[in-house]
């Protein structure tokens, strides 16, 4: 499998019954699937039965699935669907709307990354701690648009938000940040692309 086809073509090699397309598209997107669910799930088993599931179904249902340009962004929405039924069904938990404040964490781990700027270090550590006071929804929304590079639409429809309701959850989610940090928009959003650096560089 040639790893520069296009999201278009490997896509197109699934739907047409060919099973290396599906060790592809899983190899490519198993880390970023994976910190999605266990922010969502916090349990590395029920993530990994999540995944399995979500990737036997791909595999069972691929007469039926519809041509995708973005891989990623089609295989997050799946697996936040997915979980949401786990936690109904396997969990117990009454039915999960998409509007509930289901806890999801966006805690970041750097003590062990070698960051060579240490003032760069301690703000990201800052922003870090001060996303820990978001609520669940603000979390989830400054992953999906910082982490996973999203665009609105994409989040809008993951989340099961309008766009323009995405819209002014992120800027409620960012002011909330500025608030917390004592900063202007502009560097705090400059903060969390570097903060998206580091987490890609050291995971």
């Amino acid at each position: 499998m040639n790893p520069e086809l296009s999201d278009t073509a490997l896509w197109s090699r699934l739907l047409n019954g060919e099973e290396d397309a599906l060790d592809q598209i899983y190899k490519v997107h198993f880390q970023s699937l994976y910190q999605y669910g266990m922010r969502m799930l916090h349990q590395e088993d029920e993530v990994k039965d999540c995944l399995q599931n979500l990737f036997v179904k791909l595999w069972e249902n691929r007469k039926n699935l519809s041509p995708t340009k973005q891989i990623r962004y089609y295989l997050l929405a799946a697996l936040r669907n997915t979980i949401v039924n786990y936690r109904t069904k396997e969990l117990k938990y009454e039915k999960v709307e998409a509007n509930d404040d289901h806890l999801f964490d966006l805690s970041f781990t750097l003590e062990s990354a070698y960051i060579r700027k240490e003032e760069v270090h301690e703000k990201a550590a800052q922003l870090a701690e001060a996303m820990n006071q978001l609520t669940p929804r603000q979390k989830e929304i400054i992953y999906l648009k910082y982490f996973e590079e999203l665009d609105y639409s994409q989040i809008a429809e993951i989340m099961d938000l309008t766009t323009k309701g995405t819209y002014k959850l992120s800027a409620r989610a960012l002011d909330a940040l500025r608030e917390i940090m004592k900063v202007d928009k502009t560097l705090l959003v400059l903060l969390l692309l570097e903060l998206n650096k580091l987490n890609k560089w050291y995971t």
